[in-house]
């Protein structure tokens, strides 16, 4: 974390010299204040679920629902569960993080980040607001096994990293 930080902070540091000699730095500063402000609340809230569900323990029943040896039942447990969570990555990374650290396997916890990339569904009614319910329709029959293949996937190759 400290690597992407510091990576982030230089990156943050050009664009602000570089938006200073176009002289357009306080607008952006400004910008990013109310960008801020808007997420803030949504950060709090994600980091205070990832909080309590690390302190409550729910080791065990994540294991169960969730481990390695929840087979296809984890694996769709871990798609619905991608599919519905609402918010961006400040939201599903903390929540897999905790998913992983907590006993789940690689397979379920990676159907739920692909479905929640993929499938979203909160993000359906703008997609069909932008694109139209063909393109809709279209991309989710592209994508509708996605979770499980990549599911699948990484349970197959990759089940024996621990976490």
């Amino acid at each position: 974390m400290l690597t992407t930080t510091i990576i982030m902070g230089v990156i943050a540091i050009t664009v602000f010299v570089f938006a200073y000699t176009k002289g357009v730095h306080l607008q952006g500063l400004k910008i990013a204040y109310s960008t801020g402000l808007r997420i803030l609340p949504l950060l709090i809230i994600a980091f205070v679920i990832v909080g309590l569900v690390t302190s409550l323990d729910l080791s065990n029943s994540i294991r169960t629902i969730l481990g390695n040896q929840s087979g296809l039942r984890g694996i769709g447990v871990g798609t619905i569960a991608g599919m519905l969570t609402p918010g961006g990555p400040f939201v599903a990374l903390p929540l897999a993080s905790v998913l992983l650290k907590s006993g789940a396997g690689i397979g379920p916890v990676m159907s739920y980040f692909v479905a929640w990339a993929t499938w979203e569904l909160m993000r359906t009614p703008f997609e069909i607001g932008f694109m139209g319910w063909k393109f809709v329709l279209i991309k989710w029959c592209s994508i509708i096994i996605l979770p499980v293949i990549a599911g699948l996937t990484a349970r197959v190759l990759f089940s024996w990293v621990n976490f």
